[in-house]
């Protein structure tokens, strides 16, 4: 169990990192104004970005079935699982920084 938090959290660190690249890469390029302005892809780009670092980084397979966690969403076989991996990576964003912050308070004391 431990191990499935810990690879999130790292998943979670290097999707930040992957999304704030492609941010200075868009907006360098003069179109990342233009796709966050769009009415369903601007709502959803960090989706977006995660759904493809699932993809592209082929983890779908392995977090699901490692640990016997389903990441299905609506039936919808790999897709839906791939995409249930790239909310829940998005979803330890928050709890990382939230775990760091409060590892970092413990200690300083």
């Amino acid at each position: 169990m431990m191990d499935m938090i810990v690879t999130l959290f790292i998943m979670g660190m290097l999707l930040q990192g992957v999304i704030a690249v492609l941010d200075s890469i868009l907006d360098l390029a003069g179109v990342g104004g233009m796709l966050k302005g769009l009415p369903l892809v601007g709502a959803n780009l960090s989706l977006i970005w995660a759904y493809l670092f699932v993809v592209i980084t082929d983890v779908g397979g392995t977090v699901g079935g490692d640990w016997g966690v389903a990441t299905e969403v609506l039936n919808m076989g790999s897709f839906g699982a791939d995409i249930g991996l790239a909310i829940i990576i998005l979803a330890f964003g928050p709890i990382k920084d939230a775990a760091v912050s409060a590892l970092g308070k413990g200690l300083g004391r």
